[in-house]
């Protein structure tokens, strides 16, 4: 199951909201409110769709306080760290960001507190059975020390949550859970796997002139042809010797931009839906980097990287907002930095292996992930306040967000707005139950151009099997 958002209804918020931004600066809020209003207690819109119903304002939890614990205040690349924002400014992220925590709220009759400090903080306030907060986030490569010492709620035992509405990351779910259990996970409250995700731009005039209608680009995503064959041919179109030196670099133009082997490699390898590890159909993780399937894939991939000139790897926004490129894959947090581009630009999902695979994979390698820690007192009130604030953040941030990445010239497309869509419904996350060491390696041997990957996956093998059995003997045993 997917999170959706109508597109009809999307596009009547974006229009809203950026009348506003003409206007006065600030964002408008879904229900006709003024984001900097005193009256800013929300009445759900009325729907069909069950996923949509909001849920049920009450007034139990009066006078409480729901504590935020931002664990990654330390770390600040790729992701919004500010959760609540001390008042309206007239920027569109910043006021849906406020917008969201005063309705939640005003619905609730709470107060939401928020505490920045790092990752040692979670480890040491639960170690002391100190009840210090509600819900805090940890990167996904370090959570699972939290987790294996058992510092971190079920999602399945948190009342008043419902992981089925549109406001929870269903593909989170799907991927992180196992045995069972899910220990961390994503919903709207938080946007660091959406702004961490990868996707391709593109050069909506280099497109045009090799003979690819940028409208017919985004057709080709939703009829499930966009495949890595397709994106290589296209960009060995586009490759120019611009200054006639008879080398290719990011002087020239190029097929497609990024800045080095792992990040280009990662992406290209999750949107063929080849992870290193994945889950069976009994939801047990497995190294599908052992199988046949993955070096073929692997192969597949490191012809795209090395042939024909069509990646250029150490290089990126400024080069590609100078036409120096068709593509570039880059995170969604990049949007930003192509602004002033001059040209125009959309924005389409990570290539898929070929036609047959069944749907579209963005990976977000390593956001910062929503935990409980088991030393809540009043998991009831936790849960509940979770769910507002995972709502409010769904009507509220989610279009406002879109139009914080639309805001250039470039990309006011509805086929732009229906990719971000779809990307955000497809984001795609690597369990990372074992640490990134054995990742790492092999993304070292893709720089290295190794085509044998056997011979060094073999060497490895032993490892990383024990490691993962360890890990899963020890949730067995909880």
């Amino acid at each position: 199951m997917k999170r959706t958002i109508s597109l009809l209804i999307l596009c009547s918020m974006l229009a809203s909201l950026a009348a506003c931004g003409n206007t006065s600066g600030g964002s408008a809020p879904t229900d006709g409110t003024s984001a900097g209003s005193d009256d800013t207690t929300t009445s759900a819109p009325e729907t069909t769709d069950p996923t949509l119903i909001p849920p049920e304002a009450t007034d139990k939890y009066q006078g409480k306080t729901y504590r935020i614990f931002n664990g990654y205040s330390d770390q600040t690349k790729y992701v919004t760290n500010d959760i609540y924002p001390e008042d309206i400014d007239g920027d569109v992220l910043n006021d849906a960001l406020y917008k969201r925590c005063v309705d939640t709220e005003d619905r609730l009759g709470i107060t939401i507190e928020v505490t920045d400090g790092v990752l040692s903080d979670i480890k040491n306030n639960v170690a002391a059975a100190d009840d210090f907060a509600d819900v805090t986030y940890a990167d996904l490569s370090s959570i699972m020390g939290l987790v294996t010492e058992g510092y971190c709620y079920d999602f399945y035992d948190i009342p008043n949550i419902d992981l089925s509405k549109a406001w929870w990351d269903h593909n989170a779910e799907e991927k992180l859970s196992f045995d069972g259990h899910l220990y961390y996970t994503f919903n709207d409250h938080i946007f660091t796997q959406t702004e961490n995700c990868r996707a391709v731009y593109f050069n909506k005039a280099i497109a045009e002139e090799i003979g690819v209608d940028p409208e017919g680009l985004y057709q080709t995503v939703r009829d499930g042809k966009w495949t890595m064959d397709l994106m290589f041919d296209y960009g060995k179109k586009a490759v120019t010797d611009l200054n006639g030196d008879t080398k290719i670099d990011k002087n020239d133009r190029v097929g497609v931009l990024n800045w080095g082997f792992t990040g280009l490699g990662e992406a290209l390898l999750t949107g063929c839906d080849a992870e290193i590890i994945k889950k069976d159909a009994d939801g047990e993780p497995y190294f599908y980097c052992f199988t046949e399937q993955f070096e073929t894939v692997y192969t597949k991939v490191l012809d795209f990287l090395t042939k024909d000139n069509v990646v250029y790897l150490g290089a990126g926004a400024p080069e590609f907002m100078s036409d120096h490129a068709l593509f570039m894959v880059s995170s969604l947090v990049d949007a930003s930095n192509l602004r002033e581009m001059k040209g125009d630009f959309g924005i389409i999902p990570t290539p898929k292996y070929n036609e047959e695979q069944e749907s579209y994979q963005n990976v977000s390698p390593n956001p910062h992930a929503m935990l409980v820690p088991t030393t809540v007192q009043d998991i009831d009130f936790a849960g509940a306040a979770m769910e507002e604030l995972a709502y409010q953040s769904h009507r509220t941030l989610l279009p406002a967000y879109y139009e914080n990445v639309l805001k250039g010239k470039a990309t006011r497309d509805d086929g732009s707005i229906e990719m971000l869509d779809l990307i955000h419904n497809s984001v795609s996350y690597v369990i990372k139950i074992i640490g990134t060491k054995f990742s790492d390696a092999i993304y070292a041997e893709m720089q290295k151009k190794n085509y044998n990957l056997s011979s060094m996956l073999e060497k490895w093998r032993s490892q990383v099997e024990t490691q993962l059995s360890d890990v899963l003997t020890q949730f067995a045993d909880k």
